[in-house]
């Protein structure tokens, strides 16, 4: 076993690269409140390192190199539980000083899709012919918008979902999904309770939709969704 030890200050410049991806924003702590909570989240020494040895603002492809290491701390690293702590430190990071939490132009949502209690809608919120492939993002953005806002618990979610429209159907076109998946996400099923990922119709599919890079990239859509809603939307 290796005995390598990271340093807070190194710890938390990785990882203010990594949470503030293509902001040009940086933590006024230095990274000392993701780095806390990226050790109380329990990650090991050895992955810490390799955070602070990837050096890259790529979160995606820090989980996928992570993958190859330890599935578990990958795992750990695109779990919603950290992904919310490290929400909170961007947020305390991006308030100006003296100013309010009212006066955020953001909240983004606890959770994607969050499962709840119930019984799903399964009907098509929009027709989808079985025997035409899904060629395009474009043909996925309603149906993926109205999936996930189901699952909103207010209308301000519902807004966030509807902004980040256009990166859920590209992220979810480019995973490689089967086809019958994608006529799924077309048809747009306002399932409202449970999880999306039990009704995907192979066991590919679904390891598609439970893998870190993937989930990193739903976290990703709908905390940085575009500044202004889709035209039309």
């Amino acid at each position: 076993m290796s005995t390598v030890k990271v340093t807070d200050m190194a710890l938390g410049e990785a990882l203010g690269k990594l949470a503030f991806q293509g902001t040009g924003s940086s933590s006024k702590d230095g990274g000392a409140c993701l780095a806390s909570a990226v050790r109380k989240a329990g990650m090991p020494e050895e992955a810490l390192a390799y955070i602070i040895k990837a050096d890259g603002d790529d979160m995606g492809a820090v989980i996928d190199g992570l993958n190859k290491v330890s599935e578990d701390d990958a795992a750990l690293l695109a779990s919603r539980s950290l992904r919310e702590d490290f929400d909170a430190c961007i947020d305390k990071a991006l308030l100006p000083n003296g100013s309010s939490p009212n006066t955020q132009s953001y909240v983004p949502p606890k959770a994607a899709a969050k499962p709840v209690a119930g019984k799903p809608n399964l009907k098509p919120a929009y027709p989808v012919r079985a025997d035409q492939p899904v060629n395009s993002s474009i043909e996925l953005t309603k149906g993926l918008v109205s999936m996930f806002s189901s699952y909103a618990r207010d209308e301000s979610q519902k807004k966030t979902y509807a902004a980040a429209g256009q990166c859920l159907s590209t992220l979810v076109y480019d995973a490689g999904f089967s086809q019958e998946a994608l006529h799924f996400f077309a048809g747009g099923a306002r399932l409202g309770t449970g999880s999306i990922v039990e009704h995907l119709p192979s066991d590919k599919d679904k390891a598609i939709w439970q893998s870190p890079r993937f989930t990193q990239g739903l976290a990703d859509c709908t905390t940085n969704p575009p500044p202004d809603p889709m035209p039309g939307s």
